[in-house]
């Protein structure tokens, strides 16, 4: 494993480590510097639409997890979370299309099929859970 992969992965376990915590600052700060060494890294894209998620910035956080979706196609989370953040501005028809776009790209995935049958379903239901 090169050198710049390992540190890499310390600081995508160090973003982890200060999202369990709700250190939202650290959290952005880390993943910053993730994307300032390596900016095609789509798990840093995926933690920094996190950060900004939950920081409340919904229109950085899509631009984070399309980012996320474009580098790596296959990054389950990303998808789920780009869905769910059109839901919570109110872009049904937007999230729609979002998982639609996600089932087609990864026809094979199970969970990726799950979650177009049933992450809007659900939300509709019972509501943001997240």
């Amino acid at each position: 494993m090169a050198l710049d992969e390992i540190k890499n992965n310390e600081a995508i376990e160090l973003v982890n480590k200060y999202l369990a915590d709700q250190d939202n600052d650290k959290a952005l700060s880390t993943v910053n510097k993730l994307l300032d060494r390596d900016p095609s890294s789509d798990q840093a894209w995926l933690y920094l639409g996190i950060v900004n998620r939950r920081i409340g910035k919904l229109d950085i956080a899509i631009k984070c997890f399309e980012t996320a979706t474009e580098l790596n196609s296959t990054l389950v989370e990303a998808w789920g979370l780009l869905t769910i953040t059109f839901l919570d501005k109110g872009k049904l028809e937007k999230a729609e299309e979002i998982m639609k776009a996600a089932a087609e790209l990864n026809p094979n995935d199970e969970k990726i099929q799950f979650y177009r049958d049933n992450l809007i379903r659900v939300y509709k239901k019972f509501g943001p859970f997240f």
